[in-house]
């Protein structure tokens, strides 16, 4: 299992796989997607200049070299048992999609690129995995950029959901644990978590906070050491799972119901990163209630190393979008945090399922 959709452009030498790459990256940015290449060399590879520092480091033993400005870096590594596999775990995780040139042998699901069909014909055929394309084809380039971007659709659709139920909180101005208050004859707690394992394949309960019996067996996740607020339980989510997407709760959200999160998640597509939801007239964005997608993990534990805690800063990063949420849903997304807010909700709303 992996968290980067992986498409393969072979074909023999002079085929123009190079080209092609060239000519659909910067469609492929368009699209605000984070794309990296993986090009397959049969000569030997000269990335350094002998006699410069990283040379020399390399030269001495090091076996991963890296080197950066502040507009670029390198990585240098050794890679004599590696396989295609391992060189491809070596990116970085924040990405979209990568493409491997190259790799003939291998059948890597993607393009598999011919100069002229037979005939001088130019529509595709199937190819095991892969899809032969023509390049007598004057839209061949387009028909590439077609293939590849219902393959990242595809693969973000399959991408399993998980759902992390946050209890932690000391609900100091409740005076009570919000996880024991009681709707309906039911504990938020064990509504939260069983609306929470409706929409997604698995739920588990994030942090060290009370629990009601009925959630003794649920799977649980203990926090992350020196990290505050909700992000210590959200990054031991990530952690424990950093190949499915997550949606993040919090169990002081009484009336939230399917219908909000289904919501939810009809706002994933290929090239965002979270969906952190706005309510209208709101200052901030809502950081519980919201989605994550394996490819912001990284930045958030970034921000975490950095000793940042603060939720409200992912919304700052471009690849994450805040749509405004539906009037007709916005009372999902109302947290109760006083005892007076408890009785608002009690008296005068209806709880939906």
């Amino acid at each position: 299992m992996r968290s980067i959709c992986v498409i393969g452009i072979a074909g023999y030498s002079g085929s123009g796989k190079t080209t092609l790459i060239r000519k659909i990256l910067p469609e492929l940015k368009k699209q605000g997607l984070s794309v990296g290449v993986l090009k397959h060399i049969h000569h030997k590879l000269n990335i350094d200049i002998k006699g410069k520092d990283t040379d020399h480091f390399y030269r001495a033993g090091a076996d991963f070299v890296s080197a950066h400005d502040d507009q670029q870096g390198f990585a240098r590594y050794r890679n004599s048992d590696m396989s295609l596999v391992d060189c491809i775990r070596r990116f970085p995780s924040a990405l979209d999609l990568i493409l491997v040139e190259g790799h003939k042998d291998m059948n890597i699901p993607g393009i598999w690129l011919e100069v002229e069909s037979p005939g001088g014909e130019t529509g595709g055929s199937e190819l095991g995995k892969r899809i032969s394309v023509f390049r007598n084809d004057p839209e061949y380039h387009l028909k590439v950029l077609i293939h590849i971007l219902q393959e990242l659709e595809r693969f973000h659709s399959l991408r399993p959901v998980k759902a992390g139920l946050l209890i932690g909180g000391k609900s100091s101005r409740m005076g009570t644990p919000k996880t024991f208050l009681k709707l309906n004859g039911k504990t938020l707690a064990a509504r939260s978590f069983g609306l929470l394992s409706v929409v997604s394949e698995k739920t588990v309960l994030l942090g060290s906070g009370h629990i009601p019996g009925s959630l003794n067996d649920a799977a649980r996740l203990a926090d992350v050491l020196e990290v505050n607020g909700p992000l210590a339980g959200m990054l031991s989510a990530f952690r424990w799972a950093p190949y499915s997407a997550w949606i993040i709760s919090s169990v002081d959200m009484p009336l939230m119901n399917k219908e909000a999160w289904k919501w939810l998640l009809s706002q994933r597509k290929a090239g965002v990163w979270a969906v952190l939801p706005r309510i209208k007239g709101s200052r901030g964005v809502e950081t519980t209630g919201a989605l994550y997608e394996p490819m912001i993990f990284e930045h958030l534990e970034s921000l975490a190393g950095s000793g940042n805690s603060k939720l409200q800063d992912i919304a700052k990063h471009s690849k994450v979008v805040s749509p405004m949420i539906p009037n007709s849903l916005t009372h999902a997304w109302r947290n109760v945090n006083t005892p007076v807010d408890w009785e608002k909700t009690l008296s005068s709303v209806i709880i939906q399922t």
